[in-house]
Order: C-alpha cells, then structure tokens, then sequence
C-alpha cells in the first residue's frame, strides 16, 4: 500500500490516527430484527441501521528502532493468538515477536494465505492481475481493464461493488459495440484521444468516450443504485452520492478519466483500445521495423496507477517474448 509517497507492506506495525464518520443513521427498527453476528458479516461496520467511514489522516510504521511501543502491540498480538488456541505454536516462538509477518504462520496455511493473497508474501506483486487469486473480480474486468477488486477505492454505500461492476460491464459493453471512428458519438474527441497515443483513426477498434449523465439516465443502472440505497435514512440523496463517488472513485483507480471537463466527457481507460496501444507504440513493439519516435504520455495515461503500468508492460513483453 502506498501512502503519501511512502510504502507499507502486509505485516508492518503501523499505527493509524483518523476519524470515524457517520454516513446514514438509518433507522434502529430495521435492524432490531437481525443479530449482531450477522451485522458482523457484511464489509462495513453496520450496527443498528448505521453506516461508518474510517477517514486515516496519518499513518505511521513502528520501525524496529521504537522497541518499546512495538513490543506492546506485538504483545497484544500475542494475547490473542493465544485466545483463539495457538498456545503450543506461540510458546515456540520469543516472547515478543519483531514484526507482525512473524504472526501469519501461526495462523494456519488457509489463513495467511488469504491475508497474503497469493499465500507467500515472496509473491506479491509478482503475479499479475490475470493469474493472481486474491479476490472474486470477474476474469472480465482483469482482462479488459488489468484490475481486480482489491485495488478499488472503497464506497461506503457500495461495499460489494455491485453497483460499480455494473457501470463497468455496461460501458464494455458500449466499448464491444464500437469498431469505427465514425460510430461513436463524440467522433472529433474519438479521434483527438486516439491522435494523443499515437494510434490512426480506423487502424483499430476506437475507444470508449461517454457523458456522465448517459450513466445517470441508465435505467437499468438507475435501478441498481436506488436498491442500494432504498434502506438509508436520505436515499435520494444518497443516490446522488453514490453516482458521483463511483466516478470520482473510478477515476482515481485510473479506470476512467475525465477527458473533457467542459463536456461532462469520460474516457473508459481499458487495456486493449487504450493502454495498450500506447505501451505497444512507446516500447516499440509495433514498428513493423520502421522507426518511431517516443510519444509523450498523455493525461489519462498519467492517472493509471504506475504499478498497473509496470505490470501490463511486463505482460506485452512476456507474451512478445513466447510469441517468437
């Protein structure tokens, strides 16, 4: 996890200062009817019809050089290892353990394997969005977009995601439709954004430009987004909030970019109509052997996560390299 330009690994001690707000209040009679233990299991902390949002303001690592403050949460570490029967493994183990890392493989293979994601920490970030299995991301969406759920910005009033899988697989959809600049709707901003990444008009399948209000007037979308929000305490008002978050949450993802802020107008960000043939184009790889100067990266290049990046391009490389 990357924070204010610093890196935080799985297992590092950190010690986290923020607030907690109160989203929806809800109403207490809705939930007087479901036990806590079933509260407990949705993603949010839901009690009583209320809906909260941590907000982290600083995040800080305990390094091995702050003995004192990291042996006492260590220590609690520990305690509750104990408490749910690892007692014989714990008594192995220092009394006070230098990092949490060190805690994962008391916890059993199944369950340091789902904290770990690919089940080794050796392996993280090594596999890619395709092969790796650390969430239930539809293979669609890895493959047309080179994401996964756990690099998405969470919101609160759509912790699963339905609504935001929802609005991506209707506008791959849209995206499928298109295989000619003249089709699309914005066909001067087509071709302008195709221009800005070095592809030809009509030399490809064209990308996927498209207003925020097309999404608002979707019926079937609008439909998804008032279920989610029918059992707050302001649905109206949290549909609006919750239209305008996925966007914004999207577009931080690097999913979508807002190409023209004049227009209202979005640019859905996929691998193959659009990361893709500029990383081809940069690195080369389409020469057909005729020489091509590097082109600079454009905007809504520049919002995609550079890890996405890094990792897409060692995958066109990986498949250059076996194809010969």
């Amino acid at each position: 996890m990357n924070r204010n330009g610093l890196c935080y690994d799985i297992g590092d001690s950190v010690e986290v200062m923020g607030k907690i707000k109160t989203l929806t209040a809800g109403d207490a009679s809705s939930a007087a009817g479901s036990t806590l233990s079933e509260n407990n299991t949705t993603p949010l902390e839901v009690r009583f019809g209320c809906i909260r949002e941590v907000h982290a303001t600083s995040v800080c690592v305990i390094d091995t050089s702050q003995s004192s403050t990291a042996n006492v949460w260590n220590g609690e570490t520990v305690h509750w290892l104990k408490c749910i029967n690892v007692e014989k493994e714990v008594s192995k183990e220092n009394s006070t353990m230098k990092n949490g890392k060190e805690v994962l493989s008391l916890l059993g293979d199944k369950v340091s394997s789902s904290i770990l994601r690919d089940g080794d920490s050796t392996t993280i970030g090594k596999k890619n969005f395709l092969v790796r299995q650390c969430c239930q991301t539809p293979q669609r969406f890895r493959r047309a977009l080179f994401y996964c759920h756990c690099e998405a910005t969470l919101e609160a009033l759509d912790s699963t995601f339905s609504f935001r899988d929802a609005v991506l697989n209707h506008l791959l959809d849209c995206e499928s439709q298109l295989q000619h600049v003249e089709s699309c709707v914005h066909q001067a901003a087509t071709e302008d954004c195709m221009d800005l990444y070095g592809a030809e008009a009509n030399s490809m399948p064209p990308p996927f430009l498209f207003t925020f209000q097309s999404i608002c007037s979707d019926a079937r979308l609008s439909s998804i987004a008032r279920s989610l929000v029918s059992a707050t305490n302001l649905p109206d008002a949290n549909l609006q909030r919750l239209l305008q978050k996925t966007f914004a949450a999207m577009t931080k993802d690097g999913l979508l970019s807002l190409y023209d802020p004049a227009e209202d107008l979005y640019l859905l960000v996929s691998c193959g109509r659009v990361l893709e043939p500029f990383l081809k184009r940069s690195k080369g790889m389409d020469d057909g052997g005729f020489f091509r100067p590097n082109i600079p990266e454009p905007f809504f290049i520049r919002s995609v996560p550079r890890k996405r990046l890094n990792e897409l391009a060692s995958h066109l490389t990986t498949q250059q390299s076996d194809s010969v």
